[in-house]
């Protein structure tokens, strides 16, 4: 196995989750669900973030299906998953602009500009990451940006198809997800975990690579 800086040396493409992995943003999403489920009760508001929290990098729309599925035993409507996909929006968009970044973050996106291509692959709606991008003030550094509900596999793809000159040694993806994870496996990705305390030990034990954050990486790799 490669060393860490010996991985990161040879990338060329760069791929990132958002939520948990650039921006500390997952408790914003956590206590979204927490008041859009309010009404219903804390039984059911204890499962949804348990939910939640175990399933990281699933879209808000399949959560939606899976929690009223389950927990309701009845079939969403399209529009009552629009409504629900506002009230989440309007609760989080801003908090999630205004939450801290991963230490280290802005520091390694500028080494990587430039000399590296990077991309986000976010559950988040298409539009509502490329507008918390832009009002992060980060555009410049993403050549693409991706989200749901297309699945974090179908971005890969994408960002594969987008760079037709490049293979799948070339990219690396950093995620915080087992959905993450699963994604880079399933193509043959390497893949870059975000260590967090919600994480289960079986996923930290499956992956090769492990950071706590960009700051540390960078004094790895310099």
């Amino acid at each position: 196995m490669l060393s860490l800086k010996s991985l990161i040396n040879s990338k060329s493409i760069f791929i990132f989750d958002f939520d948990g992995v650039l921006v500390d943003s997952v408790e914003v999403k956590t206590e979204a669900f927490a008041a859009l489920y309010e009404e219903y009760g804390t039984i059911v508001v204890d499962k949804v973030i348990q939910h939640h929290r175990l399933n990281g990098g699933m879209s808000r729309y399949e959560k939606f299906k899976h929690y009223h599925q389950n927990f309701f035993r009845e079939k969403i409507t399209k529009d009552q998953i629009n409504i629900l996909d506002k009230k989440f929006s309007n609760l989080v968009v801003n908090k999630v602009v205004n939450s801290p970044e991963i230490d280290g973050v802005t520091g390694f996106l500028n080494k990587l500009h430039g000399n590296k291509k990077c991309f986000v692959n976010s559950a988040t709606p298409t539009a509502e990451i490329k507008k918390i991008v832009q009002l992060r003030e980060w555009g410049g550094y993403f050549t693409k940006i991706y989200g749901s509900p297309n699945s974090k596999i179908k971005n890969l793809n994408n960002i594969l198809y987008y760079e037709k000159n490049k293979s799948i040694d070339d990219c690396v993806f950093f995620g915080d997800a087992e959905s993450d994870f699963n994604a880079a496996t399933y193509l043959g990705m390497d893949f870059v975990l975000l260590v967090t305390a919600s994480q289960t030990p079986q996923l930290t034990k499956k992956v090769k690579y492990h950071i706590s954050n960009f700051k540390l990486l960078m004094e790895k790799i310099n």
